[in-house]
């Protein structure tokens, strides 16, 4: 979707399914040829990001698998360091990366991207994306793209699934492609015990909501620009209360 953001890997180290994710997420297989050309211009992209993949070392591998205190709280933990942050989801990789880098790292079981590893994958992938859009104004919700704008979610509700926004371009980035948002863009929460209505939120439930959900992670309080992209988000548009059961998830990815 010519955002500059790319991921590297030998796909001869890892299974078939691991294309099939990175194609649905709308990342384009490079030629040779391509990937010259692209790390020319990645090498001109001040927001430009790099993640290489690589199936994890032994002692990495032992960092992944291993018990920390942060694992009471969920199988995501950030550990800084003087100069950047190692990300780690339990059981499936570890990536190092910093916000002033342009390449980071990230090591992996080779069940990576697997039917077994595929939600824990994507929010994997989807954590890279929030950091690397975020410096050009995109932020991401978990949830899915609808008719009025988006459904948002927990993770696991939205199997791992992200909708990006450009908060100042107005443009809304899916696993469906990328549209021009509508004036009457509107954020929905579901709730299983209304019954043919919306309600409205307030401001103050609203900001909580989209805070809540956001896929941007990082360590201690959400940052600044961060939080500003979330309250421009709830001056300018709607978030209703929306009735589970009028909610039609869409079967079909490829629509």
């Amino acid at each position: 979707m010519n955002l500059p953001v790319y991921i590297r890997l030998q796909t001869s180290h890892f299974n078939s399914e691991v294309v099939e994710l990175l194609k649905s997420l709308k990342f384009d297989e490079l030629s040779s040829a391509e990937s010259e050309t692209a790390m020319e211009n990645f090498s001109k992209e001040k927001f430009g990001k790099l993640l290489t993949i690589k199936e994890a070392s032994p002692g990495v591998m032992r960092q992944i698998g291993l018990y920390s205190e942060s694992d009471k709280f969920g199988s995501e933990s950030i550990h800084p360091k003087e100069t950047y942050n190692i990300y780690r989801y339990r059981g499936v990789g570890l990536m190092i990366y910093g916000h002033s880098f342009k390449e980071w790292e990230m090591g992996c079981t080779d069940d990576f991207a697997t039917s077994r590893f595929e939600l824990a994958s994507k929010i994997i992938l989807m954590r890279f994306l929030s950091w690397s859009l975020a410096p050009l104004g995109i932020i991401g919700f978990w949830g899915v793209p609808v008719e009025e704008g988006i459904v948002v979610q927990k993770p696991i509700e939205a199997s791992g699934e992200v909708v990006f926004i450009d908060v100042f371009k107005r443009w809304l980035y899916t696993q469906d492609g990328q549209k021009k948002m509508k004036s009457s863009f509107k954020v929905l929460k579901l709730d299983s015990s209304l019954k043919d209505r919306s309600i409205k939120m307030g401001p103050e439930q609203f900001l909580s909501f989209l805070s809540a959900h956001c896929s941007y992670f990082s360590y201690g309080a959400m940052t600044v620009p961060t939080r500003q992209m979330i309250q421009s988000l709830c001056r300018t548009y709607e978030g209703l209360i929306y009735p589970t059961e009028s909610f039609q998830p869409r079967t079909n990815l490829n629509l």
